[in-house]
């Protein structure tokens, strides 16, 4: 019978079994209820073919299931086409080929189909966590090909892991290698999720209440790690959207041709748009940002918010191609940000935007609607008066209203009408970060003095050990920027003549009174840092998942390029490619050094070497010990053919089996003398 055609052994189907379990495992969440179901099915019924009880699937039923799953797959989906749908079908069709497999051959394409099955998985989350699951699947559906080879072991599951680790543990260095030195193309076409189609983040639109929603939650927004010192944190100011528009309620971008962009995840390098500068196409404002004092370099991984729009500190500087700097002074990405992205900024927080500002940017940052929020209106000319109309003590007189009158910064602010503003400054005076910096910008702009709305992200938790800061969405801020003669656009934030503490110790401090920090996320890890044990845990996890997002996720065709020039310096493609050609050919070399040795002549012990010498004895008497053959079975065959013989070759058969098989049972007194008589039973054979 022919190797593909055999049977599949006990302890292989076991192995199948458990493989299919644990590939498709991490998928059931993401996967429609009816592929959990046919996976059950699929299972019980093999076990019961195996225990002879039910017969293989017909073809009509197997039709029948495919048809049904590809019904299945365009209900659930909407489409039979695209990532998610594939990797329904692909998942059914593993789980069908596990049911109908009947040999060898069919276990063998199970097994390669979970090489490709368990990849996919890849493709929605590369965290350390399912790196580590995954590989333990690798080991588990390779000890399940060597279950398949050695079926003679019957099943024993520690030693049979045992030569699949092994075997999995040969190829890491080469897969080093390859990880390390193989180019990084880009792929040639873009794969979206249909799920991550939901924008996170700060949006592009802001009304008083959604930051503070936002706020609610402890997902990560983005990791900086500083090649020098960190700022303080009353400095980090992470800039992301600049609002310029208000309509009594929403604040939204003052460009319309970028809003709609961004909407529309256009690419904006199409735009061609005179409000965007990128580094190999500068644009003559850019100038307008002077570059002076104290520079702050760090690199950015951002996670996915599907949005164009990145953060950095104030004044940031950028040589990505495609990355652009906006007008108003921050960064956007040509493409929406599907996946963690990185990305280096230079930021100069001591410089100054805009000493000279055009007209057409005044007008847009003195818009107003034409009706609404009466009394806050009285309220800006007021203040302007006895002021002097003087716009450092305008906003002076502003910030002491804050600090003196009841004012209350609250995660949980009270639901405003038609009139924001006014309800916020006169009667409810409890509100978030969004509505101070609305209500101050919305007064000064009533005073006629240029200014406009900000959010992004303010300080953020810093890790020392890894030198980084860790930005997540309760961290999420708003502030103003109002534009002074002479200094240009100057940040104010109003929250903090409220609440101090959120600039200068962060959000939990500041509403520690009201105990409404993450209080939708009781078990949060975050809600425990004030326990030094299982916060010094949580950061070193948070470190280690940094160093694998920033060394490995991120590793990139320019990671690539700076780790040739380090290590050959230089990006000589002649040096580097036979440096690399070497590097693996001596890894194959030696591998091949080590199986030869492993697999040299082993010498043999005296009694296998006596035996071996009376088998050619036996020889010349026509009769020819098999490969495999048992002594016990040859000496049968010897009694049988040659019965003279069988005295001397039971003596000898004897001997050989208690000094190979029996050791322990002699002294070594012993052993001696039995090889002693062994040998002279076997010379006299003649």
């Amino acid at each position: 019978m022919k190797i593909g055609h055999q049977q599949i052994p006990r302890s292989g189907l076991i192995w199948l079994l458990l493989t299919q379990a644990l590939v498709i495992l991490p998928q059931l969440s993401r996967l429609p209820i009816w592929v959990v179901v046919v996976a059950i099915i699929c299972a019980l019924w093999r076990i019961m073919i195996f225990r002879s009880r039910w017969s293989y699937p017909k073809l009509w039923i197997k039709v029948l299931v495919v048809g049904a799953a590809v019904i299945g797959t365009l209900f659930h989906y909407g489409t039979i086409v695209g990532l998610e749908a594939g990797v329904a079908l692909l998942v059914t069709t593993f789980l069908l080929k596990l049911l109908e497999m009947k040999n060898l051959r069919d276990a063998y394409l199970v097994i390669f189909l979970s090489y490709f099955v368990v990849v996919t998985e890849f493709l929605y989350s590369q965290s350390i966590l399912v790196s580590s699951y995954m590989l333990f699947t690798l080991l588990v559906i390779t000890s399940a090909l060597v279950g398949l080879h050695t079926p003679h072991l019957g099943f024993q599951p520690w030693r049979t892991f045992r030569k699949g680790a092994v075997l999995v543990v040969q190829s890491i260095p080469l897969m080093i290698l390859l990880f390390l030195f193989v180019p990084r193309i880009s792929p040639l076409w873009r794969v979206e999720f249909p799920q991550t189609n939901a924008k996170s983040g700060v949006s592009e639109t802001i009304s008083p209440g959604d930051i503070a929603n936002l706020s609610k939650s402890d997902g990560l927004a983005f990791r900086a790690t500083f090649k020098g010192d960190i700022p303080p944190r009353d400095l980090l100011y992470w800039r992301g959207l600049v609002m310029s528009h208000f309509d009594g309620r929403r604040w939204t971008q003052g460009s319309r041709e970028l809003g709609q962009a961004s909407k529309l995840s256009t690419n904006l390098a199409q735009l061609k748009s005179p409000l965007l500068s990128w580094p190999n196409l500068p644009a003559r404002w850019e100038r307008r940002m002077e570059k002076i004092g104290k520079v702050y370099e760090y690199d950015v991984i951002i996670e996915p918010t599907q949005q164009h729009w990145l953060f950095s500190l104030a004044n940031p500087e950028n040589n990505d191609n495609n990355i652009a700097l906006v007008r108003d002074f921050r960064l956007v990405a040509a493409q929406p940000i599907t996946q963690r992205t990185q990305y280096s900024v230079k930021s100069y927080l001591d410089s100054h935007q805009d000493k000279d500002l055009p007209v057409w940017l005044k007008r847009l940052n003195l818009q107003l609607p034409p009706f609404g929020n009466p009394r806050a209106r009285v309220m800006a000319q007021q203040f302007w008066v006895s002021s002097g109309k003087s716009v450092e003590n305008y906003i002076e007189k502003i910030l002491v209203h804050f600090r003196q009158e009841p004012y209350f910064y609250t995660l949980k602010p009270p639901l405003l009408g038609r009139d924001s503003v006014d309800e916020f400054l006169i009667n409810s005076k409890r509100g978030f970060c969004a509505h101070y910096a609305s209500a101050f910008v919305f007064l000064m702009r009533t005073a006629g003095i240029p200014a406009r709305m900000v959010a992004g992200y303010q300080g953020g938790e810093i890790n020392k050990a890894g030198n980084y800061v860790q930005v997540r969405h309760f961290d999420a801020h708003a502030w103003a920027e109002v534009w002074v003669p002479n200094r240009g656009w100057v940040r104010v934030d109003p929250t903090a003549a409220v609440a101090p503490e959120r600039v200068e110790e962060g959000l939990e401090a500041a509403v520690a009174e009201e105990g409404s920090f993450l209080a939708e996320s009781p078990l949060s890890p975050l809600r425990f840092r004030n326990v030094p044990f299982l916060n010094n845990v949580r950061m070193q996890w948070e470190l280690l998942e940094y160093q694998w997002q920033r060394w490995v996720l991120n590793y990139d065709q320019a990671a690539q390029l700076e780790l040739f020039e380090r290590w050959f310096g230089g990006k000589n493609w002649y040096v580097i490619v036979f440096t690399i050609a070497g590097s693996m050919f001596a890894l194959i070399g030696l591998l091949a050094l080590w199986i030869i040795w492993r697999q040299r002549p082993q010498a043999k012990d005296p009694a296998s070497q006596c035996y071996l010498a009376f088998c050619k004895r036996m020889e010349k008497h026509g009769l020819i010990r098999n490969i495999d053959e048992p002594p016990h079975t040859f000496l049968a065959r010897i009694k049988q053919r040659q019965p003279k013989l069988s005295a001397k070759a039971t003596v000898v058969t004897e001997l050989y089996v208690k000094l190979m098989y029996q050791p322990a049972a002699l002294t070594p007194q012993e052993h001696k003398e039995q090889l002693v008589q062994m040998k002279s039973a076997v010379k006299s054979l003649r």
